[in-house]
């Protein structure tokens, strides 16, 4: 523990893992639970569970704000009515709880000011953890409704204002922040991996040459997995490849798949348990991750601690590449169907480059255990509770 004194921590987000298996849920639910080995740590979210309002689980103590709203419209993207209404219950609930630090994930913005205020109204020093930051991207996510893309794009830059410690979970995500740091204290922290459990984890029976982890949404680009499969069908002609994940994108990709011939290649698995999942990992030689938008990329390392070579596409909206050492530990490729093609053709036609690409893969991954990412977290949490507290309200 690298603070003598128990804190009293709380962590802020509307999803909450397993029920949801986000980034951010597993970022939350690996600290919170580590975490609360040494210190009193709670979880404020939506009631994803059955029963009471407030339970304890794996150590953490979960407060129920109300039952969940849908998060996702039928486009998949969010939806800004869930986040006004979690946002409108925070309040109360965290100026009852009286926490000596409160993480509140910057995504998705608005219940970020209600955290704010509650901090202020408590003196509670807050760390603001951000997954990604947008900018004006806002623009072409939501093209097709330009002032709703304008509000967001504000909503969410002006809340680079709230928290006393900005921890972005990339150097790519704090480049994007561009925060003053004369003005706020950033501390990048990345996420883990749990190391325990994939090692415990034996390889799947059942094997695929390729395999895909994610939520089926458009920015996951699985399309052009799929438009590569098709291209390497004469080379590579009993290639099997396997896609884990679920979302409003799957009954497109899986029409697309059978447009193109390849229901006896792609397997659309849905979702799987942890377990399964890194089996399937493990028996894979390749793992292919062609999304254009990434806040970090977690199953980038998942891939790499079970052995199966990365490939990752180049994205100016994605951290994912920077998780890799092109042509050491995976392979970074162009976002086009031919190019994964010949970044996957690379891997599956030389054995022992693979076999070294794996090698180097499993130990890059070393470095991102759930362990220390928990210690640096700490760190940054006894930092901000040593921190004199600002007197300025919301324009600070």
């Amino acid at each position: 523990m690298t603070t003598e004194r128990r804190l009293r921590i709380g962590y802020v987000y509307d999803g909450l893992y397993p029920e949801l298996k986000g980034g951010a849920e597993r970022r939350y639910h690996e600290l919170a639970t580590r975490l609360s080995r040494d210190h009193d740590v709670h979880y404020v979210t939506w009631r994803h569970w059955s029963g009471a309002s407030d339970i304890t689980r794996d150590g953490v103590r979960l407060h129920a704000i109300g039952r969940p709203r849908e998060m996702y419209g039928p486009d998949g993207k969010r939806t800004i009515d869930e986040a006004v209404a979690f946002a409108a219950r925070l309040v109360p609930v965290l100026l009852r709880q009286r926490f000596d630090v409160i993480d509140c994930s910057a995504t998705p913005y608005v219940p970020l000011y209600a955290c704010w205020l509650a901090s202020r109204l408590t003196r509670t020093p807050m760390v603001t953890t951000w997954h990604e930051f947008w900018g004006d991207y806002w623009l072409d996510y939501l093209a097709d409704r330009p002032a709703t893309a304008r509000v967001a794009r504000g909503i969410e830059s002006f809340g680079r204002r709230f928290g006393d410690v900005l921890v972005p979970v990339s150097p790519f995500t704090a480049r994007r922040l561009d925060v003053d740091p004369a003005k706020r204290r950033v501390r990048v922290v990345g996420n883990g991996v749990p190391l325990d459990a994939i090692a415990a984890a034996g390889p799947s029976a059942d094997a695929h040459d390729v395999v895909f982890v994610g939520r089926l949404i458009d920015d996951k680009r699985v399309d052009l997995l799929i438009e590569a499969v098709a291209l390497l069908g004469s080379r590579f002609p009993d290639l099997r490849c396997l896609v884990i994940g679920d979302g409003p994108e799957r009954a497109m990709l899986e029409a697309l798949t059978a447009a193109r011939g390849l229901t006896n290649r792609i397997t659309f698995s849905g979702r799987l348990d942890d377990a399964s999942m890194y089996g399937h990992m493990k028996a894979a030689p390749v793992f292919v991750q062609p999304s254009t938008r990434e806040g970090f990329g977690i199953t980038v390392v998942e891939a790499q601690a079970c052995g199966a070579v990365p490939v990752v596409v180049r994205s100016t909206m994605s951290a994912a590449p920077g998780l890799v050492r092109d042509g050491v530990d995976g392979i970074l490729c162009d976002p086009t169907s031919q190019s994964v093609a010949t970044a996957i053709t690379v891997l599956l036609d030389d054995r022992a480059r693979r076999g070294t690409m794996r090698a180097a893969a499993i130990e890059n991954a070393r470095q991102y255990g759930w362990n220390a990412i928990a210690a640096q977290m700490e760190a940054v949490y006894a930092e901000a509770v040593a921190m004199p507290m600002r007197r300025v309200a919301l324009l600070a």
